[in-house]
C-alpha cells in the first residue's frame, strides 16, 4: 500500500477539523421567556424567517413561559454558552425577575445584541365603560372601589408595573386579573372579561377598536395611538407623577459567548444588523405587522437596558 505524503495527511486533517468549520454549523435556537402570541414572541418570530439568509442556518423559536418570565430565563441560563442559543426577552420584565430572585441572573450574564422594539406603555379602557378621560376612570373607581378590573400579562410586565404604580399613588382599588402572557391579557380585554389593560402600545394595537386611551406612560408621541396623551400633565392636579416607560424587547446571548467566542458574537451581531436594517423583505414584513425594527447595536442597547433596569428597580422598591 502506498504511503500518503505528510502534506496530504495534514491537508485532509485540516479539511475534516471541526474547529475550522464556520459558525454556525447547526440551527440557531431563539428562546422566548413568554408564551406564544405575545409581543415578545412576535419580536422573535419576526426575524425567524429572515435571519437564515444572513446566518446560513435554520432558526427555531422556542417558548418557555411561566413565573413572569423567570422559567424561560432560567432555562436559557442553563443552555450551553456556545452562541447557538439566543434569548429574546424584554425589560422591565427582566428587571422584575432579577429583583425578585437575584440568583437567576444579572445583566452581566448577558451580552445584548440589540433592542429591536421600544414600545411605549399605555393605559386603555373598554369603550363600554363609558369613560372618555383619565378623570372619568378615577372618579368611577373612587366611587365604587374594587368594582373595576384590569388584565395583567405578568407581574413583571411593563403595563402591570406602571399601572400598579399609578393606582397606588392615586389610592385606587382596582382588581388585577392575571393572565399568562400579553396575548391572553388582550383577549380578555377584547372579550369584556376586564375593564382595562395596560401594555406596550404596539402590542395593544389588536385591541384598538374596543379601546379608549386613558393616557400614555410616555412624554412623546405614541405610534399607532395619536390620541394618547402623556399622563403626567393630567396627573398634576392629583400631585402625582409616573416615570416614562415601555417594553424594551431585545435579543441577547450569554456573556461567555462574547468573551470566549468573539467571532461567533460578531457573526450574530452582523446577522441581526443586516436583517434588521438591510433585508427589504423583513422591513416590509415588520412594517406590515407593526413589529419594531430599530437598530441600536450592542453597546447602546446594553446601556438602554441598564437604564431601564434602574428606573424599574426604583418602582419595585417603592421609591
Amino acid at each position: 500500500m502506498k504511503r500518503l505524503l505528510p502534506s496530504v495527511l495534514l491537508g485532509a486533517a485540516l479539511v475534516a477539523s471541526p474547529a475550522l468549520a464556520e459558525f454556525p454549523e447547526k440551527e440557531i435556537v431563539v428562546m422566548v421567556n413568554y408564551g406564544a402570541g405575545g409581543a415578545v414572541d412576535r419580536t422573535a418570530r419576526s426575524l425567524q424567517k429572515f435571519l437564515p439568509t444572513a446566518l446560513g442556518q435554520t432558526v427555531v423559536v422556542e417558548n418557555h413561559g411561566g413565573a413572569s418570565g423567570k422559567i424561560g430565563i432560567q432555562k436559557y441560563m442553563d443552555a450551553p454558552h456556545d452562541g447557538y442559543t439566543v434569548l429574546t426577552a424584554f425589560a422591565p420584565a427582566t428587571t422584575y425577575v432579577k429583583f425578585k430572585d437575584p440568583k437567576v441572573f444579572s445583566m452581566d450574564d448577558l451580552a445584548v445584541i440589540n433592542v429591536q422594539w421600544t414600545d411605549p406603555a399605555i393605559l386603555i379602557a373598554r369603550k363600554d365603560t363609558g369613560w372618555k378621560t383619565l378623570d372619568d376612570m378615577i372618579e368611577a373607581v373612587k366611587a365604587d372601589p374594587n368594582k373595576y378590573t384590569i388584565s395583567s400579562s405578568g407581574a413583571g410586565a411593563v403595563g402591570n408595573l406602571l399601572s400598579q404604580d399609578l393606582f397606588r399613588k392615586l389610592g385606587l382599588k382596582i382588581k388585577i386579573v392575571p393572565y399568562k402572557g400579553g396575548g391572553k391579557a388582550r383577549k380578555a380585554f377584547l372579550s369584556g372579561e376586564v375593564n382595562m389593560t395596560a401594555a406596550g402600545a404596539g402590542g395593544a394595537l389588536s385591541a384598538r377598536d374596543e379601546a379608549v386611551v386613558l393616557g400614555a406612560f410616555w412624554s412623546g408621541k405614541v405610534e399607532g395611538w395619536p390620541e394618547a396623551k402623556p399622563l403626567n400633565p393630567m396627573l398634576e392636579k392629583y400631585g402625582v407623577t409616573v416615570p416614562d416607560g415601555g417594553a424594551y424587547r431585545f435579543h441577547a446571548v450569554h456573556a461567555d459567548v462574547k468573551k470566549n467566542h468573539p467571532d461567533r458574537f460578531a457573526k450574530l451581531v452582523e446577522a441581526f444588523r443586516t436583517t434588521t436594517t438591510e433585508d427589504k423583505d423583513f422591513i416590509a414584513f415588520a412594517d406590515k405587522t407593526g413589529v419594531g425594527r430599530d437598530w441600536h447595536g450592542p453597546d447602546k442597547s446594553d446601556a438602554l437596558i441598564r437604564s431601564v433596569d434602574k428606573t424599574f428597580e426604583d418602582i419595585l422598591s417603592g421609591k
